[in-house]
């Protein structure tokens, strides 16, 4: 079975056979592929075709998944609207990439896309967060060119992936527009305006999310493909209440998944940090067409049973496990998330969100092989 079978087996809810060995596992490679494949980071983000030959080199290692990572860690950082350092250049050789968190929104912009709208928008704030010179219809060119550059790179990558039946995770991504302005804005500004700011703040949430449905959309259309990531990576309980949530940020997000649901396409939502208090929001959203991504500090146990026959849930094989634990406490956590979550389908082994930079080999190894026996760890019946 390839991994586009095993993810929409897995998405729709169905049951899997582990003696057939049909739990999908997709841990989320970004940068370890760099140190996997023993290749510095400053050159898998100076050079493309490297980092493809270095995902080639890490899945001859681990084994292959069923879905990879589509993006070039570049672009990684490029497309997050934020500032960056990157390895070889602001940092060391071989050194994580670092997104900064700074205030560049300011207030005025929230009237200002409530009035002009996004589109208008994006490009003046690109201009902040880049510094590029020239003319703004020059830095506005340079904000396109950018990312069509990084569709054609995408297309590139995913197409060899193809060739062997194996999906990318996404193949477009947005920020809801609340979790964009938190970042935006920085989160203690962004605080004190949900307080200060309320109206305008959901004025232009209102007005941001249809135009960012409607660019990935675009792109999803010209990639011939049906999986985008929606990433609410501020809208868990580590960063407001669940009050708050359902005023600005739950609506927002029902809007734009309901509409890619609309057109058939299955929506990847990240969500870093706690959410175990919020889930019972999830089970709002379309039945069959989501998978929620955890990260370790939502409770993966309490979500299943949340979310059982609603969604798919991908996770959370812990960093610090990958890490520093050994293989059999890896083989053993897997062993409990198949057999507890995965049992009964609407399950993909992940890693709790990015395989980080300094995971063991033989850990991540471990990983993929534990979903790829017939039976584990007091899983027998399996």
């Amino acid at each position: 079975m390839i991994g586009f079978e095993r993810i929409a087996n897995a998405v729709a809810l169905r049951t899997p056979n582990r003696r057939k060995k049909e739990i999908p596992v997709a841990p989320l490679i970004i940068s370890f592929a760099g140190r996997c494949a023993g290749v510095q980071q400053a050159q898998i983000f100076g050079d493309v075709k490297l980092w493809r030959k270095a995902q080639k080199m890490t899945y001859d290692r681990i084994g292959l998944c069923d879905a990879v990572f589509g993006l070039w860690p570049r672009d990684v950082a490029f497309s997050q609207l934020m500032r960056f350092k990157l390895p070889g250049k602001e940092l060391a050789a071989d050194a994580q990439f670092q997104i900064l968190e700074e205030e560049i929104m300011v207030p005025e912009d929230y009237s200002f896309i409530a009035h002009y709208g996004y589109q208008e928008w994006i490009h003046r704030y690109i201009s902040r967060v880049r510094f590029e010179p020239g003319s703004p219809r020059l830095r506005r060119f340079q904000h396109i060119a950018g990312y069509i550059g990084m569709g054609l790179r995408v297309r590139s990558n995913v197409k060899h992936w193809h060739s062997i039946g194996i999906p990318a995770s996404f193949y477009a991504a947005i920020y809801p527009a609340f979790d964009m302005f938190s970042l935006a804005r920085s989160f203690e500004p962004f605080t004190f305006d949900l307080f200060e700011r309320p109206e305008e703040i959901q004025k232009a949430c209102a007005s941001a999310t249809p135009a960012l449905v409607k660019s990935a959309k675009q792109a999803l259309q010209r990639l011939g493909a049906k999986t985008v990531c929606i990433y609410p990576m501020r809208s868990s309980e580590s960063f407001i209440s669940p009050a708050f949530f359902e005023r600005f940020a739950f609506p927002y997000l029902v809007e734009a998944v309901e509409a890619f649901v609309r057109d058939g396409i299955i929506c990847v939502l990240h969500c870093d940090g706690n959410w175990t208090g919020m889930l019972g929001y999830l089970k709002e959203l379309p039945p069959a067409c989501c998978i929620v991504e955890l990260d370790g500090s939502t409770d993966i146990f309490k979500a299943k049973e949340v979310l059982s026959g609603r969604m798919c849930i991908c996770g959370d094989v812990p960093a610090s496990l990958l890490a520093q634990g050994s293989p059999l406490e890896v083989r053993e956590y897997c062993d409990r998330l198949i057999g507890e979550i995965g049992r009964e389908g609407g399950f993909i082994l992940g890693s709790g969100c990015e395989v980080p930079l300094d995971a063991k080999v033989e850990n991540v190894k471990a990983m993929v092989d534990s979903a790829r026996s017939e039976v584990g760890s007091g899983l027998k019946s399996f």
